[in-house]
Protein backbone atom coordinates (compact mmCIF):
# COMPACT_ATOMS: atom_id res chain seq x y z
CA UNK A 1 0.00 0.00 0.00
CA UNK A 2 1.58 2.71 -1.56
CA UNK A 3 -0.05 6.02 0.55
CA UNK A 4 0.57 3.78 4.28
CA UNK A 5 3.48 4.25 6.30
CA UNK A 6 4.30 2.96 9.80
CA UNK A 7 6.90 4.55 11.72
CA UNK A 8 8.20 3.42 15.16
CA UNK A 9 8.02 5.66 17.68
CA UNK A 10 10.12 5.73 21.31
CA UNK A 11 6.62 4.76 23.27
CA UNK A 12 4.70 3.04 20.52
CA UNK A 13 4.12 3.65 16.64
CA UNK A 14 2.81 6.08 14.00
CA UNK A 15 0.81 5.26 11.43
CA UNK A 16 0.39 7.46 8.39
CA UNK A 17 -1.70 7.34 5.18
CA UNK A 18 -1.63 9.78 2.74
CA UNK A 19 -3.52 11.11 -0.23
CA UNK A 20 -6.73 8.45 1.17
CA UNK A 21 -9.27 10.05 -1.21
CA UNK A 22 -12.73 8.30 -1.04
CA UNK A 23 -12.16 5.74 1.64
CA UNK A 24 -11.03 8.46 4.30
CA UNK A 25 -14.44 7.74 5.76
CA UNK A 26 -14.25 4.44 6.42
CA UNK A 27 -10.61 4.70 7.24
CA UNK A 28 -11.29 7.37 10.17
CA UNK A 29 -14.27 4.94 11.58
CA UNK A 30 -11.92 2.28 11.32
CA UNK A 31 -9.35 4.40 13.67
CA UNK A 32 -11.81 5.99 15.82
CA UNK A 33 -13.44 2.49 16.53
CA UNK A 34 -10.27 1.03 17.35
CA UNK A 35 -9.43 4.42 19.83
CA UNK A 36 -12.62 3.48 21.71
CA UNK A 37 -11.76 0.28 22.33
CA UNK A 38 -14.30 -1.25 19.56
CA UNK A 39 -11.22 -2.91 17.64
CA UNK A 40 -12.68 -5.13 15.21
CA UNK A 41 -9.37 -6.85 14.16
CA UNK A 42 -8.83 -10.66 14.79
CA UNK A 43 -5.46 -10.14 15.92
CA UNK A 44 -4.53 -9.67 19.51
CA UNK A 45 -2.06 -6.68 19.05
CA UNK A 46 -4.63 -4.28 20.53
CA UNK A 47 -4.61 -5.57 23.91
CA UNK A 48 -0.94 -3.76 23.81
CA UNK A 49 -2.29 -0.66 23.06
CA UNK A 50 -2.71 1.82 26.22
CA UNK A 51 -3.59 4.64 24.19
CA UNK A 52 -4.71 6.18 20.19
CA UNK A 53 -4.82 9.18 18.80
CA UNK A 54 -6.80 9.82 15.66
CA UNK A 55 -5.72 13.34 13.50
CA UNK A 56 -7.36 14.01 10.00
CA UNK A 57 -6.52 16.90 7.78
CA UNK A 58 -6.47 17.42 3.78
CA UNK A 59 -3.35 15.24 3.19
CA UNK A 60 -4.26 12.24 5.02
CA UNK A 61 -4.84 10.33 8.40
CA UNK A 62 -2.26 10.29 11.16
CA UNK A 63 -2.75 8.04 14.10
CA UNK A 64 0.05 7.71 17.21
CA UNK A 65 -0.65 4.27 18.81
CA UNK A 66 0.69 4.41 22.74
CA UNK A 67 1.63 0.87 23.69
CA UNK A 68 1.47 -0.11 27.16
CA UNK A 69 5.11 -0.50 29.28
CA UNK A 70 7.33 -3.04 27.76
CA UNK A 71 4.78 -3.43 24.27
CA UNK A 72 5.59 -3.52 20.91
CA UNK A 73 3.48 -3.40 17.97
CA UNK A 74 3.86 -5.65 15.24
CA UNK A 75 3.29 -3.59 11.76
CA UNK A 76 1.93 -6.16 9.91
CA UNK A 77 -0.95 -6.61 12.05
CA UNK A 78 -1.88 -3.00 11.46
CA UNK A 79 -1.73 -3.72 7.55
CA UNK A 80 -3.46 -6.93 7.99
CA UNK A 81 -6.56 -4.94 10.12
CA UNK A 82 -6.82 -1.94 7.69
CA UNK A 83 -7.49 -5.13 5.30
CA UNK A 84 -10.08 -6.37 7.23
CA UNK A 85 -11.95 -3.43 7.35
CA UNK A 86 -11.77 -3.09 3.72
CA UNK A 87 -9.82 -0.05 4.05
CA UNK A 88 -6.54 -0.83 2.93
CA UNK A 89 -4.65 -0.80 -0.39
CA UNK A 90 -7.69 0.86 -1.98
CA UNK A 91 -6.45 3.53 -4.33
Amino acid sequence: MDNLKITPAPDGVKIQLIGVGPEKAALLKTFNDCAAGSCGCSSDEYEKVASMAVESDDEGITVNVRTKDGETIDPSCITECLDEAGAAGQN
